[in-house]
């Protein structure tokens, strides 16, 4: 008998966690990263690598559990004198599991620039395009604030104007911030 009423009691908490995830409800998010590595390229040179991204989110619960919306993000990398930026949006899917556990695919269009920093040279562009799957977790501070690790794998493509494409791929760890509003 304790067994069946630990069971239920857990399904109920399990059921209230996830008030926040209800249809008709918002979620809005935002992250960044913040990197600096120290590098030599050879006995004579000391570069500095610097990375910085931002990234803000809105979406929309289209039924209980399932979001739906739009990732705006914006990226900047300094290695020497060698400098790129990019920007890109693209739309994501959420789908929340019991105990806050989630799953995330998303896609993002963009466009990237970039210098060598050598003299009188042009900045080349780039078309990009990622695609991110990922598995995460909702820690709720409270009714409506959470922070949210996650374990993604992308894949990225970088078309420069008038070349052949790029292809690639990354997995990391990332640490977002969610604010959730009700109906």
């Amino acid at each position: 008998m304790k067994k069946v009423l630990l069971s239920l009691a857990t399904v109920v908490l399990a059921g209230s966690a996830m008030a926040q995830t209800d249809q008709g409800g918002w979620m809005f998010g935002a992250g960044s990263n913040l990197g600096f590595i120290s590098s030599k390229a050879d006995n004579d040179q000391d570069d500095a690598e610097s990375n910085f991204s931002l990234d803000v989110r809105a979406g929309y619960f289209v039924i209980d559990n399932l979001g739906v919306g739009l990732d705006l993000g914006f990226n900047s990398t300094k290695f020497g004198d060698a400098t790129s930026s990019g920007f890109g949006a693209g739309p994501y899917v959420r789908y929340y599991l019991p105990m806050k556990v989630f799953g995330e695919v998303g896609y993002k269009f963009g466009s990237e620039k970039s210098n060598s920093g050598a003299p009188g040279e042009d900045d080349a562009k780039f078309s990009t395009g990622r695609l991110g799957i990922g598995v995460g977790y909702a820690a709720f501070l409270n009714d409506n604030i959470s922070i949210e690790p996650m374990v993604q794998y992308a894949m990225t493509s970088m078309k420069p104007d008038g070349g052949d494409s790029v292809n690639g791929s990354a997995f990391g760890v990332l640490v977002n911030f969610g604010i959730y509003l009700g109906k």
